[in-house]
């Protein structure tokens, strides 16, 4: 394993832990990791008409991708990524696999190579072992989770949107990046951030509801939006401090509610008697 390898994992495991401390941060991550975060802004917009290649060699667009009602994950990699690019994708396949969406049909997956010298038959070599790993029919099988491939420039647009930074490591030979993923609006702007290499049925399908804008899911997924929301130092959907106020506040009335309506009946009952 490549000291780039090591430097990754490790600045990955330390993140997890929330060890870092801000001011010293600088200071604790390797050299290789220095520079490589993901520190996208909620609600920024990708530009969804920059012209990609996909595992079949086909001229398409972000946009062919892009439904209305359909949230889209990206999942910017490379497909020759020794370590971290698969973790990621075997994390983001194993929270897939449990979903009751369909692929395709409710959702779509984008996976985009940061690497400009990749090719299609390298991105359908790794579509393909993921189609399998799944283990779950999808809508289209020639087209839904593509593995796009593109120039330099392209991705880079791509990657700046989201806030996704990474860089050629000479002495490594590899890309060096965060982990993550990316959940987009039906229109391309960035809903949800998802860091790390696991993601639970649960986090995947709050945060497609939750880009869809009421395009998919039931009414307990919008009530339990309510109740939950994306704490990226758990790394997970957490219970809302809110909802806890705002629970606190209705389970008050109603015991406020109960007390004054035993006491009117109580008081009526009083008078009738005396």
């Amino acid at each position: 394993m490549s000291h780039l390898s090591q430097a990754l994992i490790v600045g990955l495991f330390v993140t997890s832990l929330g060890v870092v401390c801000p001011a010293r941060a600088e200071q604790e991550v390797p050299k290789e990791l220095q520079g490589i975060a993901i520190d996208g802004t909620l609600g920024a917009k990708v530009p969804l008409d920059i012209p990609f290649v996909d595992q079949s060699g086909r001229q398409v667009k972000l946009r062919d991708y892009f439904v209305s009602g359909r949230p889209v994950i990206l999942a910017l990699a490379y497909y020759s990524c020794p370590t971290l690019c698969s973790l990621v994708l075997n994390g983001l396949a194993d929270g897939m696999r449990p979903l009751q969406f369909t692929l395709g049909k409710e959702y779509q997956v984008v996976t985009l190579s940061i690497d400009p010298h990749e090719k299609p038959s390298l991105a359908a070599a790794k579509r393909q072992a993921y189609l399998q790993s799944l283990h779950r029919p999808v809508a289209d099988d020639s087209r839904d989770w593509p593995f796009l491939s593109g120039s330099e420039q392209d991705i880079a647009k791509v990657a700046a949107a989201v806030g996704f930074h990474y860089r050629w490591d000479e002495e490594g030979k590899q890309w060096a990046h965060a982990a993550g993923i990316f959940v987009l609006t039906p229109s391309g702007w960035l809903s949800q951030i998802l860091y790390g290499i696991t993601f639970t049925q649960r986090d995947l399908r709050l945060a497609l509801v939750e880009a869809s804008l009421g395009g998919i899911g039931s009414p307990l997924d919008k009530l339990l939006l309510w109740c939950f929301h994306y704490d990226p130092k758990e790394r997970r959907y957490s219970l809302a401090a809110i909802a806890l106020v705002r629970a606190g506040g209705v389970l008050t009335m109603m015991v406020l509610g109960a007390f004054l309506i035993t006491a009117w009946r109580r008081d009526r009952r009083a008078r009738v008697n005396g």
